[in-house]
């Protein structure tokens, strides 16, 4: 705005002067006024001030030097950064491929394990095929215990003492062999065990077998089927024979059939084999040692 206004003549004019134009007119009068006034009072002209090129110069050279100092730090972070990514994936694919060994090594140990466990299977099966071959045999042989269903067979001497009347070796082995042919499984006379090493033999007046005496009056067990062991041994030839001497001297004779019947496993000792050695010493020894191991498992 101007410092005063125009005088009323002047005033029209002033009032319809375009704005732009009023505008440029009071700037150049102000810049007039402005470098008046920085005249001193004695009409002398102002010293002019020293340009700022020098300061100007610091400032740029400084905000150069830091703009540099930055550009470099911050290359090197980058170059730092740059260098622990590379790091980080360089473990990476070192623990990556050393997972990848690992999943390798568990994947052989399980098929390892699996051929292991079939193999310990396959033993497992034969194991126990071959316990129970073992305790099969053992039973065949009279060398292990033996329990179920049969026949007694109970035979003593005659009242009136005569030799013909007395039960003799001979007549318990024709039993037992006539039981074995009737279809026996196990054969026991007096709680001893018949095996293939056993035999029943006369010492003095006394039977013995597995080296044990015998006293009338003598049982005779035998593991069957009840339904027709008693029937096919009263048919063998053993059977007949029996059963004719009995009732010819009055001997007591019975059979009857047992739903349970233990025989017990014949003598360790029995398994011990007599032989000559060279010298023509007799000597004892056990054919196989695990015999009874095996038996046991």
């Amino acid at each position: 705005m101007p410092d005063r206004l125009p005088a009323s003549d002047d005033l029209r004019a002033y009032v319809t002067k375009p704005l732009l134009d009023r505008i440029t007119d009071q700037s150049i009068d102000s810049d007039y006024k402005a470098a008046a006034h920085r005249r001193d009072p004695a009409g002398e002209e102002p010293v002019r001030r020293r340009r700022p090129g020098f300061r100007a110069m610091v400032v740029v050279g400084l905000f150069a030097l830091l703009a540099t100092t930055a550009a470099v730090q911050t290359s090197r972070n980058e170059d730092v950064r740059q260098t622990s990514r590379q790091v980080l994936i360089d473990r990476i694919e070192q623990r990556q491929a050393g997972i990848a060994d690992l999943h390798r090594e568990i994947s052989e140990l399980r098929d390892d394990t699996q051929k292991r466990e079939a193999a310990l299977s396959s033993l497992d099966e034969r194991a126990e095929r071959t316990s129970a071959n073992a305790a099969a045999t053992g039973e065949r042989t009279g060398f292990a215990p033996v329990t179920g269903s049969g026949i007694r067979i109970t035979i003593d001497n005659a009242s009136d003492g005569s030799e013909g009347g007395t039960v003799r070796d001979y007549d318990l082995a024709v039993i037992v062999n006539g039981l074995w042919e009737a279809g026996a499984s196990a054969v026991s006379v007096d709680g001893q065990r018949v095996t293939p090493r056993s035999g029943v033999i006369t010492s003095g007046s006394t039977l013995r077998m597995n080296d044990v005496s015998l006293s009338p009056p003598y049982e005779v067990s035998a593991i069957g089927d009840t339904r027709t062991l008693s029937a096919r041994f009263a048919e063998t030839i053993s059977g007949v024979m029996i059963h004719t001497t009995t009732q010819e001297y009055g001997m007591p004779y019975d059979v009857e059939n047992i739903d349970r019947l233990t025989l017990p496993a014949a003598p360790p000792d029995l398994l011990e084999l007599t032989y000559l050695d060279a010298k023509g010493d007799e000597r004892s020894k056990k054919p196989t040692d695990n015999t009874e191991g095996d038996r046991e498992e």
